[in-house]
């Protein structure tokens, strides 16, 4: 009787570990976009309110995404340090832990091959697609607690780490996902909201 006791409360237990192991996931995830929209913000302010661009490559010549040119341009004395794992395999002193990675969409936990080395992507409607591209200031968003900065990102889609379709976003959180706005707060959904949506537009 005691062993079938202990059985029952283990097979009870084991349902709420993993339901309060996500929860935490969740709450890590909404931690990271908050400092990465920070950093979006510093960044801008140290670069004259413009808002970096989704890739700084012109020409087809090589660039950077985003998220590794806010990470190398705000990880300075007095700044908002957001450590860039940028390689995969990792290099030494380099943490799949970084604020770049969701914890419940890791992509370093996915195939061998993979590059992706972030699970976030950036609203494609706020942010200038490219250096020559028409230049885009923190005061073009007129609505921050209403436009979207950042969303989890789906790791398989081919438009790295922007978000300009439905199918870009990702659904790591219990079949739902995390939203950051400019203000940085950040609200969690359990249905993908239409790309169509106003809170794509700056001008919502």
């Amino acid at each position: 009787m005691v062993i079938v006791i202990i059985g029952l409360l283990a097979g009870l237990s084991v349902p709420a570990i993993g339901r309060a192991q996500a929860t935490a996931r969740t709450a890590q995830c909404a931690s990271n976009m908050r400092q990465i929209v920070q950093g979006l913000i510093q960044w801008s302010a140290n670069n004259e309110n413009y808002l970096p661009c989704y890739n700084t490559s012109v020409g087809g010549s090589g660039g950077y995404y985003w998220y590794a040119e806010v990470s190398r341009n705000t990880n300075t004395p007095g700044g908002t340090t957001l450590p860039y794992a940028g390689h995969n395999p990792l290099l030494n002193g380099e943490s799949a832990s970084t604020v770049w990675i969701c914890p419940a969409n890791n992509p370093f936990q996915s195939k061998p091959a993979t590059t992706k080395d972030c699970s976030y992507g950036i609203n494609g409607k706020a942010v200038p697609n490219a250096p020559n591209s028409a230049q885009v200031k923190m005061v073009n968003i007129t609505k921050p607690s209403q436009c979207v900065a950042i969303t989890d990102w789906n790791l398989k889609s081919g438009n790295q780490n922007k978000i300009t379709a439905d199918s870009d976003m990702a659904t790591p959180h219990n079949k739902g996902l995390n939203i950051a706005f400019w203000d940085t707060h950040v609200e969690y959904t359990n249905a993908i909201p239409a790309y169509t949506n106003a809170i794509f537009s700056r001008q919502p």
